[in-house]
């Protein structure tokens, strides 16, 4: 027999997260402005275009409790990565479901950096990738073809 006050609170967890994740995607809009003015003002960083692409494995998730007390935190490393200019293009999915089928969301983002060393090494600064929460994929996508306007006259390839 079930008890529906579990299934409330269930209910409510997961509005909780998904509303969590859903401010996410806001502050990284409203904060563009004067993150992309500290980028063009960091020379080390703006003359770095070679972006890898990193993917989160919901499935990967062993300890959702962990997830979830947690995620608030790697929202935060995310945004402070995204504002220093060492991320780029964050996606949010909420659809992704962990080993037992409950939603959990993931992000997808674009890392800058100079080598996939460099890239790893953001990354393991991320309380996700720290406490081995969640396992993520790392693939080189290249220089940025178009560029970003503020590096036009500073391309490294």
């Amino acid at each position: 027999m079930r008890c529906p006050a579990l299934k409330t609170t269930f209910v409510l967890h997961q509005c909780l997260r998904l509303a969590i994740m859903s401010l996410l995607l806001p502050l990284l809009i409203l904060s563009s402005v004067n993150a992309h003015a500290a980028t063009a003002s960091d020379t080390n960083t703006s003359s770095l275009n070679h972006y890898y692409l990193v993917t989160w494995d919901p499935k990967s998730v062993v300890n959702r409790k962990a997830f979830d007390e947690r995620l608030s935190e790697q929202a935060g490393s995310l945004l402070k990565h995204w504002k220093a200019g060492k991320i780029e293009n964050v996606y949010l999915d909420p659809k992704p479901t962990d080993r037992e089928g409950q939603h959990i969301g993931t992000v997808a983002f674009f890392v800058r950096a100079a080598t996939p060393a460099d890239a790893h090494s953001i990354l393991a600064e991320m309380p996700f990738v720290k406490d081995r929460i969640v396992t993520y994929q790392l693939d080189e996508v290249g220089a940025f073809w178009l560029g970003r306007p503020e590096d036009l006259n500073k391309a490294v390839n």
